[in-house]
């Protein structure tokens, strides 16, 4: 009926695994979780390896670390069910019926996302990741209702294993950011459409504002990367509204002005960023700027 998959990387998922297999075993339904883990440190692994002494669970190792798209795309091939429900490592379960949902909603072709959700945020050195979080991502069933299409994360999603197949994460993408922005793309170019469930699962992978901001200027170089490599199935100006921004702005000669200006006031922004009260609206001047930059030095 249902295979459960979690790419693990450096996160003891114990809990988050038991409380699953808790609600599969009452359900008395096929089911099986898989964990693949990528190359994590070693005590991670030796505490996640504790797991597959439980029913209907595998866990495997990978010798060496490979990217988020190329450990997604493992699953559908080992997987013994029709239909996939994927969860992040650093989730954690928050309602006792989130499997069940999901089994009810199965049907040939889904693609359905369950949303996320966030907890307090308990001090101001995380911060910033949980603003963006909870304004940015934790968006309500009603809202992700209204335009389906529009949000979709690999954070929490189940999907029918013969659209998996048929349309796999981009492999090409090796660095860190927006792989899942091109796999919703890709699904929808291809004719699919996102089912939205009111299932949500807790955040925890609340990084430090410094840590979070490092993995943005990542992202945002990917981003740049996949934008100009020519492959068709990554046209994301449409898709992303900073790549929109940014292509005004390229059409209207302002990409030195802005670049420019992004150089005189980026330890203002950084200030503010890792500072106790940061500004989403500062974080998407500073993503605009380190953007423009970061395309006149290639």
């Amino acid at each position: 009926m249902i295979s459960v998959c979690i790419p693990i990387y450096n996160t003891d998922v114990t809990k988050l695994v038991t409380d699953l297999h808790l609600q599969c075993e009452a359900l008395d339904a096929p089911y099986e979780i898989l964990l693949i883990d990528d190359a994590s440190d070693l005590p991670f692994q030796t505490i996640n390896r504790e797991l597959s002494k439980l029913e209907n669970i595998h866990y495997e190792e990978l010798p060496v670390n490979i990217s988020r798209a190329k450990i997604r795309n493992l699953f559908p091939q080992k997987a013994a069910h029709p239909y996939l429900i994927y969860i992040d490592n650093d989730a954690q379960v928050c309602s006792p019926h989130y499997i069940s949902t999901y089994i009810k909603m199965r049907s040939p072709g889904i693609v359905c996302y369950g949303g996320c959700e966030y907890l307090p945020c308990k001090d101001s050195q995380h911060s910033l990741r949980w603003l963006f979080g909870m304004y940015r991502e934790a968006i309500s069933i009603e809202t992700r209702k209204e335009h389906p299409d529009q949000y979709f994360s690999t954070f929490n999603f189940m999907i029918d294993k013969r659209v998996l197949l048929l349309t796999p994460f981009d492999e090409s993408i090796q660095e860190y950011g927006y792989e899942d922005v091109v796999f919703h793309t890709e699904i929808i170019k291809q004719g699919h459409h996102i089912t939205q469930v009111n299932n949500p699962l807790i955040h925890t992978g609340i990084i430090s504002n410094d840590e979070f901001l490092k993995r943005t200027e990542s992202a945002l170089e990917n981003l740049y990367l996949l934008q100009e490599s020519g492959n068709d199935k990554v046209d994301l100006t449409e898709t992303v509204k900073l790549l929109k921004t940014k292509s005004k702005i390229d059409r209207l000669r302002l990409t030195r002005l802005v670049s420019f200006s992004f150089q005189l006031l980026k330890k203002s922004f950084i200030k503010n960023l890792l500072g106790n009260k940061p500004s989403l609206f500062i974080l998407d001047l500073y993503k605009l700027g380190y953007l423009c930059t970061y395309s006149r030095q290639k």
